[in-house]
């Protein structure tokens, strides 16, 4: 009982989609939080909030309330916000551990860290299903996207060669016009110098054409190959910022963050196997770094 209380905690981050039937009520058409791009491959349409990871982090201590030493490791690095302008001091102390962020894309984590968030949601997701026997997937695996899933996603269905930031047109604004395509930093109008920009909401903007938001600017988002990131971010100007663009890190950064893939299995029955982590194990993908730490 006191599992199942958990896992309900644990997703609500992760809002279903759903799709209303006639007589059937409520019915699960994709996994959760995301969009399709192919068949049996599916984006998160937002970057992974700050509200998503403590969905994450504190379903885990809930479940474990002994394994602090796993529960600090899943943690983000605050300190990445160390001389962030005029904000460091504020975004130091408030930017996870308080509630005015929660809709902002989660910073400061490292890709060891990404990859076992991915692996706590497939295990939990998993688990929904395997009580949702008319489920239209029987299982489902997130990680991050490879640079082509990364690059297909981002082109919004267009020629990413004639269209590098994934939309019809790019639409600079006048300097004091806070509406724009997207959160980068942009020429001001009657100058040479580059306005800068802070970090905003995962649904900052408008969503390309398969209805994925923040591609470009933001958050640089990682993706499977380690120290790449791709999309720009809040303070790269805008043509450090399209589709083909690579960024390269070694450590968590304020501007880097990530989104998840999601493959879909139809074909195999669902074996309902029971993916309840043990007692005492830790999350895949921290044994390591707790280790280094010692």
């Amino acid at each position: 009982m006191r599992w199942i209380v958990v896992l309900l905690f644990c997703t609500v981050g992760f809002a279903f989609i759903t799709q209303k039937n006639s007589g059937n009520g409520n019915k699960l058409t994709t996994p959760p939080g995301t969009v399709l791009i192919k068949p049996g491959l599916y984006i998160d349409a937002y970057e992974i909030s700050v509200g998503n990871w403590k969905d994450y982090t504190e379903g885990w201590l809930l479940a474990h309330e002994n394994d602090t030493a796993t529960y600090q490791s899943m943690l983000p690095d605050s300190l990445v916000w160390v001389s962030y302008r005029q904000h460091s001091e504020e975004f130091i102390e408030t930017y996870y551990r308080g509630n005015s962020y929660n809709s902002y894309p989660i910073v400061g984590i490292s890709y060891e860290q990404a990859q076992a968030f991915c692996n706590w949601r497939t295990e939990r997701v998993n688990e929904l299903l395997a009580r949702m026997p008319n489920a239209p997937f029987r299982s489902v695996t997130y990680r991050l996207p490879t640079e082509a899933e990364w690059e297909m996603a981002a082109s919004g269905k267009l020629d990413s060669i004639k269209f590098p930031y994934g939309y019809p047109g790019v639409y600079t604004a006048h300097k004091n016009d806070s509406v724009k395509n997207f959160n980068c930093r942009y020429p001001d109008d009657d100058s040479l110098h580059v306005g800068q920009r802070d970090i905003m909401p995962v649904n900052f903007s408008i969503p390309n054409q398969y209805g994925v938001y923040n591609m470009i600017g933001n958050v640089g988002e990682m993706i499977a190959e380690k120290g790449v990131a791709k999309g720009g971010h809040y303070d790269l100007p805008l043509a450090y910022c399209t589709i083909k663009e690579r960024m390269s890190y070694k450590n968590p950064n304020r501007w880097l963050g990530f989104r998840c893939v999601c493959e879909v299995e139809t074909a195999a029955p669902f074996k309902g196997k029971n993916t309840k982590p043990k007692k005492g194990k830790s999350v895949k993908g921290f044994e390591q770094a707790n280790q280094e730490k010692e």
